[in-house]
């Protein structure tokens, strides 16, 4: 057989196809840039908001390295290093711990750390920087302020250390200082020089402290690959190839890392790419196929002239290809640009801090994805072109495909034009399959996106924040420490606020930060949870070397007892009076994993905390959310708080810390007593926030969530829409001969609108149907599903989105089907019996 090269051929009729097609066209690039943009903007979100997770993650574990070999002595590092998968590295040499007194509660490791160790674990020095003389040593901020030393460089530091099990005191200059958040990390780090490990560890032998658990003098070489993909297996090879044996960790952060622990975590983002690509399909897909059956004819004749089906179907590949390199880089750039607006809207309510993506697979997958759409959605089309003989392609319409026999339908009393729509419709079951579908996914997005909104609950939000009407509060101990000289708000601040005109009452709540040394009671929780933990995340076996589990001790005013009262209640019960006597505490349960709870006490036990003398009663075991808004709002990891009545907080504790004020006022002068509250907490750099501006904040969030949600629901929407026109006008162009016929034996243009007016009609009754039965059995589903995971939600069924939109695609099915009538009717019924010939 003779090859001959048409390719030149096949493409300029491709090309003339198109021209002869432009408001095909430019349906189908409209299509092309929704879906294109849909799928670019979810990328980019996706991408940035798993960079902004992944770094604060990185923060929590401590570094951005992939992985590390843990407890190595130096000649074992040495060989490691030199094996070629290894692209960076850092050393770490562990020395021990700080024990002094103030950092109770707070893991606080030494360790000497180089350069590079320093660059990856976020390490960013205010002032000064590494140690290298034998007595100097580097903090961060909280760790300083937990000792009561200013940040300078060149102030005298003496700590208690525990080194190889030996306790020493030592004095040291401080060479730099560094910004860390003490409840991000899981430790503390206290930098020492090189000299000091010669000086004080060069005879400590590594294996030896390496048997012995203190790990002293070993080094922990954190290392970087190529990439992140497969770190396990990368850090086994390196081992293996060594012929090392080391304990290693990979670093959890990276998201590769979760994601091949559990592939269930790429779900969501996999599903939203499936929906947008589905609606994309639906509508290409409809536009080709109408595309063909009306140019069947023109296929048939290149057949006759020798067109092989190959060249058929690559006559129309390469129309859809060339609309989708027209629709490609207005989808991406306009789906991109969407992304990086919406990420910080996204994060804005967490305290990750936005990072945006400019990965090449953002555009890459978003490409792929659209192509693939395309393609399928051309295939098909392209498929049937390429069948077709062109005997077959003569007598074509359309509109009797898969019809095997033809049946007579009689009527006694003439033919009714509802029973003639009807029959319209059902004539091509596939389109009509696919517009329903189109349209229906859309309208049953929307109806899930509108029941997840209406189920948030402002008030639900604002009882778990503010209890009054105006919160004055010192910084969260968990955003920063102060030294007890340092803080603002005094007695004499709160009686001040006490003293506004307005103000009808005012709660304070005290703050202490405690220990409870280690009882047989919760060591029989932490030790198998020890036991059992990931070695890279150490938590219950870091608080069994501490002695001791961290506590937030509270003193609450009689005001917030009416809190408790409406609070959790695990077990116990709250009795006011007794509790006001200072004999009684209220606890909390203790945070031990995820949706993982347990109380260490009982009530009636006596617990004795390390800072009091006295012992107290516990009357009740909280909720570990209980008592939200009086808190720190921070949970620490078997740690559990603790409630006192403000009173006996005072009598017990020197030098009382108030943590915040909460104030009541009379509504009739609100904006009056919120001036003058500003006016004694701004000079004193307090935070002051009112119910109104938490209110604000929940406004704002379901702002995001319309947004981004209604967003995608209505450009999905209006994909099925453009599917709808585009059947609808295509659908009435291709019949214009079966209309000039049924015209021509009697049928007035009064009845023939009517019967396109009810095909329309019931193509609304249709897609109500499924949207009235599947649509609000997902809806139900789906949207109780995502509102029982989320915070300050009610679950509420709403059927508003369905009722408020079929009427409207009512009226818009009306309009587009007598405007495609109209449009058609400028031709004579002669001209259109004439085209049939």
């Amino acid at each position: 057989m003779l090859r001959t090269n048409n390719g030149r051929t096949v493409f300029h009729i491709a090309k003339q196809s198109l021209r002869a097609n432009r408001l095909r066209n430019l349906v189908v690039i409209c299509a092309i840039v929704l879906t294109t943009l849909l799928i670019t903007s979810v990328f980019t979100m996706g991408f940035s908001i798993n960079k902004s997770m992944e770094r604060a993650l990185m923060k929590t574990v401590g570094s951005d390295f992939h992985g590390v070999f843990k407890y190595l002595t130096p000649d074992e590092a040495e060989k490691l290093i030199r094996h070629p998968s290894i692209k960076q590295y850092g050393r770490s040499v562990v020395v021990g711990h700080a024990i002094d007194d103030q950092l109770k509660g707070a893991n606080v490791e030494i360790h000497h750390i180089d350069e590079s160790t320093a660059k990856h674990s976020f390490i960013e020095f205010l002032e000064g920087g590494l140690p290298s003389g034998e007595n100097e040593i580097a903090l961060n901020t909280w760790t300083l302020d937990l000792l009561g030393v200013p940040p300078q460089v060149g102030v005298n530091i003496r700590l208690d250390l525990d080194i190889h099990g030996q306790k020493m005191s030592k004095d040291f200059v401080l060479s730099g200082y560094y910004e860390a958040e003490q409840y991000v990390a899981m430790a503390g780090l206290a930098l020492v020089s090189e000299l000091f490990v010669q000086k004080n560890l060069s005879h400590i032998d590594p294996e030896e402290s390496r048997r012995t658990g203190t790990y002293s003098h070993t080094i922990s070489l954190n290392v970087m690959f190529n990439n992140a993909w497969d770190i396990e297996k990368k850090i086994k090879e390196v081992l293996s190839d060594s012929k090392v044996n080391a304990s290693y960790g990979v670093n959890w952060a990276y998201s590769s890392v979760s994601l091949s622990e559990n592939i269930m975590n790429g779900l969501p983002l996999a599903g939203l790419v499936l929906i947008i690509m589905l609606s994309g399909y639906l509508l290409i897909y409809n536009i080709f196929h109408i595309s063909v059956v009306r140019d069947i004819k023109f296929y048939g004749l290149l057949k006759t002239i020798g067109t092989t089906p190959r060249q058929l179907k690559r006559i129309i590949s390469l129309q859809a290809n060339l609309l989708y390199a027209a629709g490609l880089p207005i989808g991406l750039a306009i789906g991109y640009g969407i992304g990086l607006w919406l990420t910080p809207m996204m994060t804005s309510f967490s305290s990750v801090e936005a990072s945006y993506s400019v990965s090449p697979f953002i555009f890459l997958g978003a490409a792929l994805f659209s192509y693939i759409t395309v393609r399928m959605a051309a295939g098909k089309p392209g498929r049937t072109a390429a069948r077709i003989s062109p005997v077959e392609a003569v007598k074509f319409s359309g509109m009797n495909e898969g019809i095997r026999r033809k049946r007579s339908k009689r009527s006694r009393n003439g033919v009714k034009l509802s029973k003639m729509s009807m029959s319209n419709l059902l004539r091509h079951k596939k389109k009509l399959f696919l517009m329903l579908s189109s349209l229906s996914l859309g309208i049953i997005l929307f109806s899930i996106i509108y029941t997840v909104v209406s189920s948030l609950n402002v008030n639900k939000y604002l009882n778990t924040f503010i209890t009054g009407d105006f919160v004055v509060k010192e910084a969260s101990p968990g955003d920063r420490r102060l030294p007890l000289a340092n803080l603002t708000l005094t007695e004499d601040v709160s009686n001040a606020l006490r003293a506004i005109h307005g103000v009808e009452r005012l709660d304070k709540v005290y703050y202490k930060d405690d220990a409870l040394k280690l009882n047989e009671s919760i060591l029989s929780v932490l030790k198998p949870l020890a036991a059992s933990e990931d070695p890279d995340i150490p938590v219950f076996t870091s608080i069994l070397n501490q002695g001791a589990v961290g506590l937030q001790v509270h003193g609450i005013d009689s005001g917030w007892y009416e809190v408790v009262q409406h609070g959790d209640i695990v077990s116990g019960t709250f009795d006011r009076d007794k509790f006001e006597s200072g004999d009684y505490v209220l606890i909390s349960e203790a945070l031990l994993g995820e949706d993982q709870y347990i109380s260490y006490f009982n009530p009636g036990d006596l617990i004795k905390l390390d800072s009091m003398e006295k012992s107290y009663q516990v009357m009740a075991v909280l909720k570990t959310d209980a008592l939200y808004a009086a808190g720190t709002q921070i949970f620490r990891s078997g740690g559990f708080n603790v409630y006192l009545p403000a009173e006996e907080f005072a009598k017990s504790v020197a030098d009382p810390q108030i943590l915040s004020v909460t104030l009541h006022a009379d509504p009739a002068v609100l904006e009056q007593v919120e001036h003058a509250v500003q006016t004694i907490t701004d000079p004193l750099d307090l935070i002051m926030k009112s119910r109104e501006d938490y209110r604000e904040e929940m406004e704002g969030f379901i702002r995001i969530f319309q947004t981004v949600g209604y967003g995608l629901s209505i450009i999905i929407a209006l994909i099925g829409l453009l599917n709808f026109v585009n059947t609808v006008i295509t659908g009435v162009f291709s019949r214009r001969n079966e209309f000039a016929v049924l015209e021509s034996i009697g049928m007035s243009k009064k009845q023939l609108k009517k019967m396109l007016a009810y095909e329309g009609l019931y193509i609304v009754l249709f897609t109500s149907a499924i949207v009235g039965t599947a649509g609000m059995y997902l809806t139900y589903r789906i949207a109780k599903e995502i509102s029982e995971n989320m915070a300050y939600t009610e679950f509420q069924m709403n059927i508003m989105p369905i009722a408020a939109v079929l009427p409207l695609f009512a009226v818009i099915s009306l309009i587009v089907t007598l405007a495609a009538y109209q449009w058609l009717s400028r031709s004579t019924i002669v001209e259109r019996l004439r085209e049939a010939e």
